[in-house]
């Protein structure tokens, strides 16, 4: 499930936004700017009130992306 998430936060479409939260708690893989690539980690938060990262656990390790960083979001097989 490709999520579409390019472009800014501010300029997401509320669909977007939601899309990224329906997969909070879930596995996921992350594209992110610069050419970074998380696979395989949890997603734990999408944020919230004005929280600017998305909270991903990866091997063991909390991970903390801007969200403006992440260019594609999908769930993991």
């Amino acid at each position: 499930m490709t999520s579409g998430l390019a472009g800014r936060h501010r300029g997401m479409a509320a669909h977007q936004i939601q899309r990224l939260r329906a997969l909070e708690g879930r596995r996921v893989g992350l594209a992110v700017r610069g050419g970074g690539r998380i696979d395989d980690g949890q997603l734990v938060s999408a944020g919230r009130h004005g929280v600017r990262t998305v909270w991903v656990f990866v091997d063991g390790v909390d991970t903390f992306v801007p969200v403006d960083d992440v260019i594609d979001l999908w769930e993991a097989a």
